[in-house]
């Protein structure tokens, strides 16, 4: 790709995530879950038991959206703390009944979401799916890169 056109590969992906956030929301709406937090929910939901700090790598967000995330789904009672058998200074979170819940009334929502983008793609959803996991994959490790040395121009 030549170097000019380098740029707009983020801008298709910071638009796409947009999109998706938007889409997602919608069908969440439709179904009567509310989209707050859904996705982070879902996150900890395939991770789980996860910590806050591989949360964080995954998705992408800051320390203290993490910790204001974890504090908002305990207070709701969807995730709970529980004991990280490997690291006495850190928790896992896992989904409650209540969780589990929410993440399975939504479910249909999200699986409405993808179809509705599947009906507009040129090939199956499912081949997509390799190229995105690389794509944030390299964008995770760019920001990583980008936090231990800037780069100069």
């Amino acid at each position: 790709m030549p170097q000019e056109q380098a740029p707009d590969l983020l801008q298709e992906l910071f638009s796409t995530g947009l999109l998706v956030g938007l889409l997602v929301d919608l069908e969440l709406e439709q179904v009567g879950v509310s989209p707050q937090l859904y996705s982070f929910l879902g996150w900890v939901a395939t991770l789980q038991p996860v910590t806050p700090t591989r949360l964080a790598a995954e998705t992408g967000l800051p320390a203290t959206t993490i910790r204001d995330n974890i504090r908002r789904l305990v207070e709701r009672g969807d995730v709970r703390r529980a004991r990280n058998p490997a690291d006495g200074r850190s928790y896992h979170l896992v989904l409650t009944v209540q969780g589990t819940r929410l993440i399975r009334r939504g479910w249909p929502a999200v699986a409405a979401a993808l179809e509705r983008v599947a009906g507009h793609l040129d090939r199956p959803a499912v081949e997509h799916l390799e190229l995105a996991r690389e794509m944030r994959r390299a964008v995770r490790l760019a920001v990583e890169d980008a936090r231990l040395v800037p780069v100069r121009r």
